[in-house]
């Protein structure tokens, strides 16, 4: 047989065969989507991990509002107790049945310590009437006491009594503007353990709370060895500088982790929430193991699937080289049946696969401004939500700075709702939510903003707004709220934080933060009420 010249012999320079063409396709084609896979997931690795440590420090702030309570009712029952008449008639005796009977009744403190100028303890709870005491457990706290005439929070020290670990909240016991003595109420380190235990962290997770020195209160891991000594040096320098953030560092057991933490502006006390990297590291190697042998998978399978679609179109294209010649030639050659669809049924698929691309890009796009509204909004109360309140809050900052256009801050926390939901159970707290939601929404203006900020929390923005108005406006709010007829709990109060933004504020967050400062301060106040900072 003779032997059919190349396409060389024509002059003609050589080309590309059809597979080769084929599997640089299906490379150009799967390549881009590998990095494009690729780049998607270290997005996706990366706004998880933010929103990780974004939910880590709001569990962190929340921990701090829990120490920042036990702490203040210490403070609130000794300053109550500090004005027994036992104490005004000088009955040491009688006040020491009075105080037993004020820790059984309230259960807030393990003991009550009463104390002289010279540092001697009086009266303790936790010994009976008439024995000996020894003098404070750290002297300097009743000094203190002593010399401003002011509660003070005490770091961790070593108990008089009980001879390990302990913290007092101390308050003084005045008889005609000079203190008489020092009341200090004892408060458990085991009630810090508390709160850890009641967050139910995964295994591994580490996490402590500290005093405002900086020496470790309570912690999850381990706490008989550390209980009572310093966090680790760059701890104590980090929340010295921010009252919240997020840093890798190394635990006291030399476990490095992925660490954040939150600080209380009123105590002084801190919480941090640490993730051994390991646990991190450990999900992103097992994700990209599987996500790189899918892909090399895939790449496998296309490459060979154009191999045999090269070889299928190769071999119907050679079929017609034949019967080409010998039609050139003037030869009757039948025309071999061949592979290749027609032309007109792929334009017909293409045209199809186009209108129902058109459609499906409607539906999404539909679709995402659906889930884009749905993202904005609170689904219990219909309010915002904590985003939007937190977009709103930067564009009134950023108007307050561009054109000196004054806003208030209105931060809003309903009285005793954990009570109301351990009570009355949690339809019913979402009942009072969303009833608490109506009402604001009814009595705020038009041009107010308001939004569920997180749990019984609620932010309102007022644009165009001075302090006096915004006070009266929460003033009314807190009325209307009270004399409000709520299903099952009847009724429910709310305490309210006012905080007018300046333009000295570095950024939107401080005129919160002062708003959450007064909250706290309403709350400590007895709660029911409008502070405004």
């Amino acid at each position: 047989m003779k032997r059919r010249k190349s396409v060389r012999a024509y002059g003609l320079p050589s080309r590309w065969r059809i597979g080769t063409v084929l599997l640089l396709l299906i490379l150009a084609c799967l390549l881009p989507g590998i990095l494009g896979v690729a780049v998607l997931f270290a997005r996706e690795y990366l706004n998880g991990r933010a929103q990780l440590e974004r939910d880590m420090i709001a569990t962190a702030r929340a921990m701090v509002q829990s120490v920042d309570t036990q702490l203040f009712k210490a403070r609130i029952t000794g300053q109550v107790l500090s004005t027994s008449a036992a104490l005004s008639r000088n009955d040491l005796e009688g006040f020491h049945r009075r105080a037993r009977e004020v820790i059984a009744k309230t259960r807030v403190g393990m003991n009550f310590v009463l104390t002289n100028e010279s540092g001697q303890q009086l009266v303790n709870t936790l010994r009976e009437f008439g024995e000996p005491l020894p003098r404070h457990g750290n002297p300097e706290i009743p000094r203190r006491v002593f010399a401003t005439g002011l509660p003070v929070i005490s770091e961790i020290y070593i108990g008089g009594v009980l001879r390990k670990p302990v913290i007092s909240v101390d308050v003084p016991v005045m008889d005609n503007d000079r203190v008489r003595y020092v009341l200090s109420v004892g408060v458990s380190l085991d009630d810090f353990n508390a709160i850890l235990a009641a967050q139910h962290f995964p295994p591994g997770w580490v996490s402590a709370i500290f005093d405002n020195t900086g020496t470790i209160a309570a912690r999850t891991h381990a706490p008989e060895a550390f209980v009572g000594q310093k966090g680790t040096v760059e701890y104590i320098q980090r929340i010295s500088e921010s009252l919240e953030g997020s840093m890798q560092t190394v635990t006291r057991e030399g476990i490095p982790t992925l660490s954040v933490w939150s600080r209380s502006s009123v105590t002084g006390w801190s919480v941090g929430i640490g993730i051994p990297r390991e646990i991190l590291e450990k999900d992103l190697i097992r994700t990209m193991t599987w996500l790189a042998a899918g892909l090399a998978i895939l790449l496998v399978v296309g490459l060979a699937l154009a191999w045999l679609a090269g070889r299928r179109i190769a071999g119907s294209v050679r079929a017609l080289t034949e019967p080409a010649i010998a039609l050139g030639k003037g030869l009757s050659v039948p025309v071999p049946e061949v592979s290749i669809q027609e032309s007109a049924e792929v334009a017909v698929a293409l045209r199809q696969a186009g209108e129902l691309l058109a459609a499906r890009t409607t539906s999404l796009v539909a679709a995402n401004q659906e889930l884009e509204q749905l993202a904005r909004v609170d689904a219990l109360t219909g309010l915002q939500n904590r985003n939007s309140a937190n977009e709103r809050l930067r564009q009134e900052f950023l108007r307050l700075k561009r054109s000196g256009h004054l806003y208030v801050v209105l931060f809003m926390d309903i009285d005793y709702f954990k009570a109301i939901n351990d009570t009355y159970g949690h339809d019913t707290g979402d009942q009072v939510l969303r009833h608490v939601a109506t009402v604001l929404k009814d009595t705020l203006r038009e041009s107010d903003f308001v939004a569920r900020y997180g749990g019984e929390e609620f932010l309102a923005v007022l644009p165009e707004t001075n302090a006096e108005g915004a006070l009266r406006l929460a003033e009314t709010v807190r009325q209307t709220v009270s004399r409000h007829a709520f299903p099952v709990a009847e009724r429910v109060t709310v305490s309210i934080g006012v905080a007018m933004a300046t333009d000295q504020d570095k950024n939107e967050e401080v005129a919160v933060r002062r708003a959450d400062t007064a909250l706290y301060q309403a709350k400590a106040d007895g709660r029911n009420a409008v502070r405004g900072c």
